[in-house]
């Protein structure tokens, strides 16, 4: 063999060796491209709004299931915290705390946040997350934790009121607002009603869950006004009213149906023009579920509030818009909620 056919022989060698190791694939992005095409850092976001003001007050509520939501080799944390911090609101209230010890361990890798979390949620549980530089957390109560969370098939549901909230007592947070020129006290409910069921509410049966949700409202108006009559109070969450989407639901109705409830007159609901538009804007859109859009997710203000509320209708922060992300991979990967948010001026 001559010297030239030689190297051009192991100069083959060479390159077939190159190619074969240079053809090792680059680490998984998570995000999603809905095309094929590259995809820039997930966790970017650059689509998702800055909602952050100093002269505002900004609320959101979020069902994050199962937090952190584990899905191909990751979990959904780093989404959360990304989104979090680009919607640099005030305070969200978190529902579907799984693992506390993650929400902790993402809290603290946000420098401008602080959390609380709940002590009594028998499962899947809330957490308080807010901006240090506004928000001052005074204290903490899980109401109705000390009764039975088992039904015991009467009629007073004030002695079992644990039961009505499935094991997931109310939690109340007193919080300062204040941005060193306006000083505001507020009293934040977090809930996450009993999910499920037909939307009919049925006196007769103690175990239904339209009629647990009910009931679940019926004591918390009944709170908020007899012990809350001169305190701000906001009262949001995912209350999965399934069932006609309307003010007389029957799990909502307490707080929003003024023709047949005297407590509706001291409530608002900020989203209620979301609930009373179109199936596309709700909070639940039912990405990977076989049941329709509802709209689960509300805020709730008592009287001493109505004042803030003028022009500062609640809002759905749209995932797939915001985030880039398909609805399919946003179930899968984040969350099958989309959040609310309600700011407003002190």
């Amino acid at each position: 063999m001559s010297m030239i056919r030689l190297l051009n022989k192991y100069l083959l060698i060479i390159i077939l060796i190159l190619a074969c190791s240079s053809g090792s694939s680059s680490p998984t992005n998570p995000g999603d491209n809905s095309g094929g095409e590259e995809d820039t850092n997930s966790y970017e976001f650059p689509n998702a709004v800055d909602y952050g003001l100093s002269n505002q007050v900004e609320i959101v509520t979020w069902n994050v299931r199962l937090f952190p939501e584990p899905t191909e080799g990751e979990d959904s944390s780093e989404y959360v915290k990304s989104l979090l911090e680009k919607w640099n609101a005030d305070v969200y209230l978190l529902q579907e705390i799984n693992s506390e010890s993650s929400l902790i361990d993402m809290v603290n890798s946000m420098s401008d946040y602080s959390y609380v979390v709940d002590d009594e949620s028998g499962n899947l549980g809330f957490a308080l997350v807010y901006k240090s530089e506004f928000i001052t957390f005074n204290s903490k109560n899980e109401l109705w934790s000390d009764t039975p969370n088992s039904d015991d098939g009467d009629s007073d549901y004030n002695n079992n009121a644990s039961y009505q909230f499935a094991d997931r007592p109310p939690m109340e947070n007193y919080l300062t607002w204040s941005n060193g020129t306006k000083t505001l006290d507020f009293y934040l409910i977090g809930v996450h009603y009993k999910c499920c069921g037909d939307g009919v509410y049925n006196v007769n049966n103690t175990k239904d869950e339209t009629t647990r949700r009910h009931h679940a409202s019926l004591l918390l108006t009944d709170y908020v006004i007899n012990n809350r009559p001169d305190d701000n109070v906001i009262i949001l969450g995912d209350f999965n009213n399934v069932g006609a989407q309307t003010i007389s639901n029957p799990t909502i109705s307490p707080f929003t149906d003024q023709n047949n409830f005297n407590s509706a007159s001291s409530f608002r609901l900020t989203d209620l023009e979301t609930l009373n538009g179109s199936s596309s804007g709700y909070s639940w859109q039912g990405w990977t579920s076989s049941y329709s859009a509802a709209h689960l997710d509300h805020i709730i203000i008592n009287d001493e509030m109505f004042g803030y509320a003028d022009g500062n209708d609640a809002a759905i922060i749209s995932l797939p818009a915001q985030t880039g992300i398909s609805p399919t991979n946003i179930s899968n990967r984040i969350s099958d909620h989309q959040p609310v948010l309600w700011s407003f001026s002190p």
